[in-house]
């Protein structure tokens, strides 16, 4: 993957887990606790698969676009 197709998708992954992250805020008043908790486990799993899917490759190759800011080998 060339560096320039990384920083886009980093960049995209930021847009990603702002709008997940309001959509966590929406769930959160949610009334039925069962309907809520369903949601909640569901967008766990999205943002663990993004993360260990899309982030960690990017982040592989190119430590410096990490998220965090760390540059390390993952």
């Amino acid at each position: 993957m060339e560096r320039e197709v990384a920083e886009k998708i980093m960049v995209a992954m930021k847009q990603v887990e702002l709008a997940l992250g309001e959509l966590h805020i929406a769930v959160d008043v949610v009334e039925s606790e069962s309907e809520r908790k369903q949601m909640i486990r569901l967008l766990g799993d999205i943002i663990h698969n993004l993360h260990v899917q899309v982030t960690l490759p990017v982040a592989r190759r190119y430590p410096d676009l990490h998220p965090d800011g760390y540059s390390r080998t993952y």
